[in-house]
Formats: C-alpha cells, structure tokens, sequence
C-alpha cells in the first residue's frame, strides 16, 4: 500500500507501481467513486459514439451483401476458412 498527500488544487500522484500495474498512461481518464469512506479509481476507455455506429453499419452492409462466413464448428475450421481468402 502506497501514502499518497493531497496537494493543491486537490490533486493526487499515482505511484509509479500502482501506474505501472494498471498500465495507467498521462492523458488516460479514470472513473472516480466514492462508496463509505472508500474511493475507488478505475481506468476508463473513451470510445466515439460515431466510430461506433460507423463500425456497426459497415458490418451490417457486409451481412447483407453476403461478405460473411461461418458459422465455423472449431478454431481449426475458422483458420482454413482464413487461409482460402
């Protein structure tokens, strides 16, 4: 466990450990919450709502147009149908 000091502004340095545990890099955003006396700190990942939906029609315009394959009844299977293409 690691002692950290509020400074100003109210903020806080992570320690390198836990930074490095969490792969927790500058610019990262965390979830902050608080329950009794306890604060928890989670990494977060930021995904764009755009990209997202973007993604999603792209792959629906495949499923249409038959630009799918399987399903596949093994790994093994799904590893030859990658190797005909």
């Amino acid at each position: 466990m690691s002692l950290v000091k509020v400074k100003n502004k109210f903020q806080i340095t992570i320690p390198t450990k836990v930074r490095d545990e969490m792969h927790i890099k500058e610019g990262d955003f965390l979830e902050i919450k608080a329950k009794g006396k306890t604060i928890f700190i989670k990494p977060k990942t930021i995904v764009d709502r755009e990209s997202v939906e973007d993604a999603i029609n792209e792959g629906m315009d495949d499923y249409k147009k038959g630009r799918t394959s399987g399903p596949f009844r093994s790994v093994k299977d799904f590893k030859a149908s990658l190797k005909k293409k």
